[in-house]
């Protein structure tokens, strides 16, 4: 049952790296040109995914805990309940996100195929598969959710193919004011996303370092494939506009079955966990029916929101997070203690300011990667000269 159970995960997580969203921002690597964008990704995602994700999955699985509950451990209750409501927020914000993402590309290709479109209706096709993905039976949904992860690598594979087939554009992407440094950084941002989630699904295993490594590797693989998409897409069309790209790839109906079930089995991920965290202010809260009610709020949220401000809302997630789950992780795997409450609290806001001051000072492997060295020194100096209590659980 256990290799099952690593493979469900593996699939599970290379899933949800397949969707649009990890493509659009792949574009934004193409004015770095192939080779530098190639590494931008490359180190951005081996930061966010074994500097982060790989550690935060592992004290989820050792604890037998959801990501945000294992907080608990250096912040108390109190701060589970914070950090939980801030994970609610974040992850509805995803929800509305990735059906923004999807209307958006099945609209381009509904009417460059029927020459209609529908605002409504595509958004609510999306939460309404969704809906039914978070309503299957546990069995049930790892048996679809992996052949629907098959088949999406497939069309995937199909439809990179049928593009690069076309000769390559002669325009190259507009220039951007994007470094090097602020590449990797959005690469780094992408996989701290799932930071706050992926311990809800590493938690429940006799093999915390398997299990671990197997989620982290699903999602690395994926995202790094799916970047490599959007970056190969942008540099050969000369467009970062995937829904075009997708519209005149010729695949007609597989192009558009990409966008939706990319984007399922991407999202309800995402519901499922915002449901868990609302747990953590309400035991009583069916998790079901909690998921099931995100996806509706995202549902709203989405039709009426704009991805103006995209970017920002990916920093803003390592704001917040970097320096939160960097107090836990020198507090479990280095100081084995933690700091009086007040340090850890006065040591997370800081890094939230500290986070927007190294943005601006364009860091090699940038801000996030310096942040989790700076804030972690910063704790395990506080350990030497203030008292340390046992991690409380």
């Amino acid at each position: 049952m256990e290799e099952v159970r690593l493979r469900n995960l593996f699939l599970l997580w290379f899933g949800a790296a397949i969707s649009i969203a990890e493509i659009v921002t792949g574009t934004l690597m193409a004015p770095l040109g192939f080779g530098r964008g190639i590494l931008a990704i490359i180190i951005g995602h081996v930061i966010g995914c074994f500097g982060f994700l790989l550690p935060a999955g592992y004290i989820s699985a050792h604890y037998q805990s959801t990501a945000i509950k294992v907080t608990q451990l250096t912040f108390g209750k109190q701060g589970v309940r914070l950090f939980s409501l801030l994970n609610v927020l974040q992850l509805l914000g995803w929800t509305a996100v990735m059906i923004v993402n999807a209307q958006l590309a099945m609209n381009v290709l509904t009417q460059s195929f029927f020459h209609w479109q529908s605002k409504l209706l595509m958004s609510g096709i999306v939460a309404g598969l969704i809906i039914l993905w978070l309503m299957l039976r546990h069995d049930w949904l790892f048996k679809i959710n992996n052949w629907v992860v098959l088949l999406l690598t497939l069309a995937m594979i199909v439809f990179v193919v049928s593009l690069l087939q076309k000769a390559p554009t002669t325009h190259a992407p507009q220039p951007s004011a994007l470094s090097f440094n602020n590449a990797v950084e959005l690469n780094v941002t992408m996989a701290l996303s799932w930071l706050p989630v992926i311990g809800d699904y590493t938690k429940q295993t006799r093999h915390p370092i398997q299990t671990s490594w197997c989620s982290v590797l699903g999602y690395f693989m994926g995202s790094v494939a799916m970047f490599v998409v959007g970056l190969s897409i942008a540099r050969w069309t000369g467009r970062t506009d995937i829904s075009q790209a997708l519209a005149q790839s010729q695949l007609g109906l597989i192009a558009l079955l990409i966008v939706v079930f990319s984007t399922v089995t991407t999202t309800f991920m995402d519901a499922y966990s915002a449901a868990t965290n609302l747990q953590n202010l309400n035991a009583k809260v069916p998790v079901n029916v909690a998921a099931i009610g995100i996806t509706i709020v995202g549902f709203f949220i989405a039709i009426g929101i704009s991805l103006q401000y995209y970017e920002n809302f990916l920093y803003a997630i390592g704001a917040a997070f970097t320096p939160l789950f960097a107090i836990v992780f020198v507090s479990v795997f280095v100081i084995k203690q933690r700091l009086a409450l007040v340090w850890n609290f006065t040591w997370w806001l800081l890094g939230i300011i500290a986070y927007y001051g190294l943005q601006q000072l364009n860091l090699i492997f940038g801000p996030t990667f310096w942040l989790l060295i700076v804030e972690s020194l910063a704790v395990y100096l506080t350990s030497k000269v203030t008292p340390r209590y046992p991690l409380s659980w």
